[in-house]
Formats: C-alpha cells, structure tokens, sequence
C-alpha cells in the first residue's frame, strides 16, 4: 500500500523539461533529465542548466512541443546548429535571466525569455507559485523601427509622466537660451527652421549629437518672426538626422530646440567662449534632450529599422495563461564601469564623447535613439520599450548603475567618468567640463576663484593625487599646470586614500577669463612634505641597467600598473613608475627628479607556521625642477610601490 501511495504522489508531482525547462504535457515521455518536483531542483547541483541541440531534438521527439518551439525558434533566430545553450537565472548577480547559446563557431548568443505578464520585483525563483518558467523575466514587445508610431507614443507618454516628477523639474523655469530654433508644433504647413535671438521664456529641447562631416556651422542671425519664411534655414537643408529631430519634437509638441552647431557662432571665438559657459544652464532647464546616441556618420537618420529576423522575437505560445517569447538580449547602457556589452563605443559611439558627458549628466531628462529601441533617462527613472531596465532594477545594489544629478556626485567620480572621455579639440579639456562645473559651484556654494584647473579647493585631498590609467601619450600644449590632472590625455584614476606627512598650504592660479572655461593666465601649488632625490632613465640607459640588475641578481621594483619604459632610482633602489605623459619627448634620461611621499599604508600577514608579513604600500609624486626657480617643480609622473618585510 504505501509503495503505490508513493507512486500515487509521484504522478501527481509536476515534471519538468530537463531541456526547455518547460513543463512537460502529460502525454510526453519522461527522459532521465527531466526534474520532479518544483523547477528549482534544476539549479541543486549548478548556478546554470545546459542541454545540447541534440538534446532538444530528442526532446522534441518524445513529445515536448515546448521544444519543438524553441527549436523552430531558434532556426528563425539564425542557431539552430548550436553547440550548447545554458539556462542563467542570475539568482546572486545584477541582471536579468538570460538563455546562453554557443553556435558552431564558438560564438556567444545571449536570448531572454519575456512575459509582459512577469512579475518585477522579484526573480521566478522567489515566488510562490511556480510561474512557467524557471528563468523568465519582464519584457515586452518592441517596435520594428524607431521611428513608428508606437515607439514615438512611448516616448510622449515618458515625457508626459516625467513631467510629474518632483526631482525633475526645472532648477530655473525662467532661463532661454541666447539663441532657439523655432520649428512649431506638429506643423507641416512650414519647411523652415527659423534661428531666433533673445527669445522670451519657453519651452525647448536640446539635441545631443556627435558631429560629422555635414554638421551644419552656418547660424541664421534673424528675429524677425514674421519673415521666417524668407530668412528660416530650409530644414531639408539639414542633416538628415537634424531632420528626424524636428520630426520627433513636432510630434511631441515642442516648438524650440537648442542645437550647438546652429545657435552657437562657430566662427566667433567671443561668441563660442559666452555661449559654451552656459551649458550648465542650458542642458539643466530643457524640457528635454534628444540623443542621437547611436548616430556617428554623415548621411544618417536618427530613427533605425531593426526589422531583419534574427532581431525579432519569436512567440513560444501561451503557459500560464501568459504569452511567452523569445528574443536577443538587447544592449542596455548604465552609468556604472562594468560594460553590458563588449565594444559600447560601437554601440553608442555619442556617449563617449568628451562634450557629450555634462550634456547626458546635466539634463533632466533625455531621450536616446539607439540602434534597437528608443530609451528613456531622467532623475527619477530609467526605461526602455523592451523593458529591459525594468527587471534590473529589482537589485537594490544597481540603481547606482543608473542617472544622478552632478550634485549626486563626488567631484573625484566626475573626474573618473570624464577624463577618459575623447575630444576632437584637445584644448576643450577644461571647457567641457565647465557646465558641470558651475551646476556644482551652485550646489555646493563654491566660488569660482577657489576652482584650479579642474579641481576644487575644498576637494583637493580626494582629486590632487591622480595618476595616468593606460599608457603614456603625447604632452599636450593647452597651457595648464602639470598638477592638474587636465594637462594629461587619457583615462585618470584618482588614489583615495588618508595622506600622510603632506598640507596644502596654499595655492595662486590667475585666470585671464571664466575660471571654469579653464583660461589661466598662471599658475601654482604649494605643498609641503617628505620628500627625497632621485634619477629618472628611459630608453636604451634604462634597459641596459635593468639587465644589469638581472644579471647581478638584484630585483627592479615593479610598480602597480606602471610601465617598464621608465626607471627610476631611489636611494640604492631601482623601480619603474607611471610617467604623466610620453617623457622620452621632453626629459632627459638621466635627469634629478624629487619624489614626494604623500601616503603609506601597511598589511600584515601571518602564516600558518607563525611567521609574520607586513606589505608596505608607498605612494610618491615624482617631480621635476624648474630651472632657476628654487623650490619649485614640476609634476612629471607618480608610483604606488609595495615592499613586503618577513
């Protein structure tokens, strides 16, 4: 009696697909990888649940219609000859549930399962009732161009809740831009743009775009509202992306745009240093900020069909009562280091851009043209048509990943996100970040005489010790102080840590103009603290010396990511560091330097034997004299050295 009790439950428990993952119908054959029970006993043994395509025609056979599904899904998707998929349910990790598929050539495919009927605020796992599917999250369906009515009334509708949110109101609804394209509202009685000067306070966008070959530099200096059609700039003269543009603000009722090309005097070096300083305010009080996030050549259109099968989602029937698909794994941009995908500056080659950084990180808020969806940021929100951002936003731990105010951020995390930013001028180095800069002078009440160089007096401590991240360029010539770290081209990490045996005691930098537009008529720092002499040696004197070392068995310290270009000898010891810029340019091997220990830190270790290890970290600015002027130096690289003593 018991025996047939227990075969009694047994029949009555759920069975799951050991392949889709899907439950089986009860006409289907069982196979020795299905999983009883509750999905969950699929991931007892592993973080993931792989099966093979040949697993899935096996399963097919047996009468799962589930895989059938997903294997004509796969053949649609442009994968059905595939090495091995996984199941990921990204239980102890940010991010959404994904399916991971490896093709004949080794390639990566990642897919997503979406319900729009899928619950939010907590994975599949953690939910009482067992949904269809062990790895399922939100999504939905997306449009097959960015430029269909669908998606253009997915955006009105952002726009249009935005405007309720109290964090994303303007800072000053009076301010107007010196200069506004006028286009009207839904008007198709006007082919014109007109450029006016001094308007009164209304509501405009502003466009965010990379410049190309075509981008207009010509600006039609004319006010006069009546004549707009004989003095307007024909807008089938514009770039073709310039031309969506009017095409999607009309759409959204807003009748003015701001766009730099045009409402700037590019020609005009007075007019481009006024109008340049007033991006803070600029980009602050847009109703909204047009991304052509996806656009980086001539002839482009802001809007992209994406249309072609293998982007489609294929619908796997209903389970549940909930409509299933599948699709690709859309790429999605945060604010965070870690990268959603493997090249972004191909994906979103505009928000790479130097200039590009304080217009995404000043505006309320911003809507961006990708490649493959339309997607939304403002203070208070960050979503996509496909619902991406949804289903990771559940981890508390990620919506640091997402948009903050300039005010949200330190200044040295500013620095961090901008510095590895590329500029067509490199002379724009301080100018563009000078919006951000005045929108944090007037958050946190500094005074533009106390900002040096791209730092700020009262955040000295936490941004004046920085150090080049990549390899050493070429000296630029824009005529800042070799302690700021904006005398540099590269990517710039700042050291945080408590200083030791060094103050600031002072510092005089002269501007011929706006502090923050970075005109310096001249300036210097001073510091004081432990500090001792050394030589510095590159090229052929160097590599001769460190093959000395070797072949006498003596050791070249080697210093935390810093090249082996460059030496340098201290006391008896010999080490490399990291140059601020190419020094086999302007310093001669073999020059005096002085270093400058600024922090020291310590680790102790001990061993299962009892034995004792302290690690000594060291950081040290190396420094150069400036000829006939005692006391003063220049900055020409930094070393975080690491000595361990039994």
């Amino acid at each position: 009696m018991l025996h047939r009790l227990k075969a009694l439950v047994h029949k009555q428990e759920k069975q799951w697909c050991g392949a889709c993952l899907f439950e089986l119908p009860p006409i289907a054959k069982s196979l020795p990888s299905d999983v009883s029970g509750r999905y969950e006993y699929a991931f007892a043994e592993s973080d993931s649940r792989e099966f093979t395509s040949a697993d899935l025609v096996k399963s097919s056979e047996r009468g799962c219609d589930r895989c059938a599904a997903l294997a004509s899904a796969f053949e649609k998707l442009g994968v059905a000859d595939f090495k091995e998929a996984s199941w990921q349910p990204n239980l102890n990790s940010p991010g959404s549930p994904t399916l991971e598929l490896t093709d004949a050539n080794d390639a990566l495919h990642v897919f997503e399962l979406c319900s729009s009927e899928a619950p939010v605020g907590e994975p599949a796992f953690f939910t009482d009732d067992a949904p269809p599917h062990a790895v399922l999250c939100r999504g939905f369906q997306i449009s097959r161009t960015t430029e269909d009515d669908d998606a253009l009334d997915q955006a009105a509708k952002w726009l249009k809740d935005c405007q309720a949110h109290e964090k994303c109101q303007a800072e000053d609804a009076g301010f107007v831009p010196t200069r506004l394209l006028y286009l009207g509202s839904k008007r198709e009685d006007t082919d014109v743009l007109d450029l006016v000067e001094n308007p009164e306070a209304v509501k405009y966008a502003a466009l965010s775009h990379r410049w190309t070959s075509e981008t207009p530099t010509v600006s039609l200096l004319t006010s006069n509202l009546p004549d707009r059609k004989q003095h307007g700039m024909p807008i089938a003269s514009l770039p073709r992306m310039m031309q969506d543009v009017v095409q999607v603000l009309r759409r959204l009722g807003i009748e003015y745009v701001w766009i730099d090309s045009l409402c700037i005097v590019q020609d005009d070096k007075d007019d481009w240093k006024r109008e340049a300083a007033k991006m803070a305010l600029i980009y602050t009080n847009a109703e909204l900020t047009v991304a052509a996030s996806w656009c980086d050549r001539p002839h482009q259109s802001l809007f992209r069909d994406h249309s072609e099968p293998r982007e489609l989602p294929v619908d796997l029937g209903e389970a549940n009562g909930q409509s299933i698909f599948i699709r690709r794994r859309k790429p999605h941009f945060t604010w965070s280091e870690e990268a959603t995908v493997d090249d972004p500056d191909a994906e979103w080659p505009l928000l790479s851009r130097g200039w590009v950084y304080q217009e995404q990180l000043l505006s309320r808020r911003m809507l961006h043209f990708t490649r493959n969806e339309l997607i939304w940021e403002c203070l208070e929100t960050t979503q996509c048509e496909c619902g991406w951002y949804d289903s990771n936003m559940r981890n508390q731990s990620t919506r640091h990943s997402y948009k903050r105010s300039a005010a949200d951020k330190a200044w040295v995390e500013i620095i961090k996100g901008y510095a590895k930013r590329p500029l067509t001028v490199v002379a724009d180095r301080l100018p563009a970040l000078a919006g951000i800069g005045k929108a944090t002078a007037t958050v946190r009440g500094y005074d533009s005489a106390e900002y040096l160089c791209g730092m700020w007096e009262k955040e000295l401590e936490e941004s004046f010790f920085w150090y080049l991240a990549e390899p050493p360029r070429a000296k630029p010539d824009i005529g800042l102080p070799s302690w700021s770290w904006a005398s540099v081209v590269g990517d710039v990490e700042c050291w945080q840590l408590s200083l030791e045996d060094v103050e600031f005691s002072g510092s005089e930098v002269v501007y011929a103009g706006d502090a923050l537009m970075g005109d310096m008529v001249s300036g210097q720092l001073s510091l004081s603290g432990y500090a001792a002499s050394g030589v510095l040696y590159h090229g052929q004197e160097w590599n001769d010396i460190v093959e000395a070392r070797k072949s006498e068995g003596h050791d070249v310290l080697m210093g935390a990511g810093a090249t082996d270009e460059y030496g340098l000898k201290l006391g008896e010891q010999f080490a490399t560091f990291n140059p601020d810029y190419r020094l086999d340019m302007h310093v001669a091997s073999g020059s005096q330097v002085v270093c400058l220990l600024f922090g020291r830190n310590s680790f102790v270790e001990v061993d299962d034997a009892g034995e004792i290890a302290e690690t000594i970290t060291s950081y040290i600015l190396i420094l150069r004299p400036l000829d006939g002027t005692p006391l003063r130096y220049e900055r020409i690289g930094s070393e975080r050295q690491q000595l361990t003593v039994v």
